[in-house]
């Protein structure tokens, strides 16, 4: 039993420790995710009385995506039965034209400003309505969740590496005495550490395996699609080949620096 104790100790310290790693790449993704949505949602709406051409005000605002008219046939048509075809026909020359403006990046409250003044300063605009505030506002929260994932992500990683170094101290207290007469015939660092490293590898091989198996499953669960598809987000798959490689390699490299960082330590006390 105490055996099973000090293995499972290894084994959910690694599984917290590669869970919380993967854990802030989903979370990077879904925010990258969110914000290419907010970048294709979100537009400034210009007036303008005379024709804008998108080239002439890429010169001033590099970081224009895109500048498309809004038709005013909808207004026009719903005028139809009011008004006679000639004062419809004086309206629909004398209106003001609607462009769409649409950004390659979602800019801070300070570059709006910048290029809101840039756009009031060509004489033909008379309007803009930047729609900044909400947008800003809802990308700060997702940033500042972000944030506070990697925090909490960190500290968790910290305990479960504090934990992993604990118990490799303890196993190789309780194999001191084997280790001390391996020494004496002579045998090697890495010879004396084979069972510590055996012991470590295997558990480490096995919570890897174990988080690669949650984070292939989770994304394909019902309720998992249901909570993504309220919330508007999409969860990426999990690739198992490159992502479940850096995490089974990732623990081999760590099981395999914690204990001989622990085992040489002890070693010279």
């Amino acid at each position: 039993m105490r055996s099973i104790n000090s293995h499972f100790s290894i084994m959910i310290s690694v599984f917290v420790l590669l869970f919380s790693f993967q854990f802030t790449n989903v979370i990077k993704s879904v925010v990258n995710d969110y914000a290419s949505k907010i970048v294709n949602d979100y537009a400034i709406v210009v007036v303008s009385s005379a024709e804008l051409k998108e080239e002439e005000l890429k010169k001033q605002i590099p970081e224009i995506e895109s500048l498309s008219e809004i038709s005013s046939k909808k207004i026009l048509d719903r005028l139809k039965n009011d008004m006679s075809s000639k004062n419809l026909a004086l309206l629909q020359v004398a209106l003001p034209k609607f462009y769409s403006l649409k950004l390659e990046s979602i800019p801070n409250k300070k570059r709006i400003e910048a290029i809101k003044q840039k756009l009031l300063s060509i004489n033909t605009i008379t309007r803009i309505e930047t729609f900044a505030k909400t947008h800003e506002k809802m990308f700060k929260m997702l940033q500042l969740l972000q944030a506070m994932v990697y925090i909490f992500a960190f500290f968790v990683a910290f305990v479960a590496i504090l934990l992993i170094f604990k118990q490799i101290r303890i196993w190789t207290y309780e194999h001191n005495r084997r280790m001390s007469i391996m020494t004496l015939f002579g045998a090697s660092f890495f010879m004396k550490s084979a069972m510590l490293y055996r012991m470590t590898i295997v558990d480490s091989l096995f919570s890897s395996f174990l988080v690669c198996a949650l984070y292939t499953i989770a994304p394909k669960l019902g309720v998992v699609k249901d909570f993504a598809a309220e919330l508007d987000i999409v969860i990426p798959e999990f690739n198992i080949v490159f992502e479940g490689g850096v995490l089974v390699g990732a623990s081999l490299l760590f099981s395999l620096l914690a204990v001989t960082i622990v085992a040489r330590k002890i070693g010279r006390v």
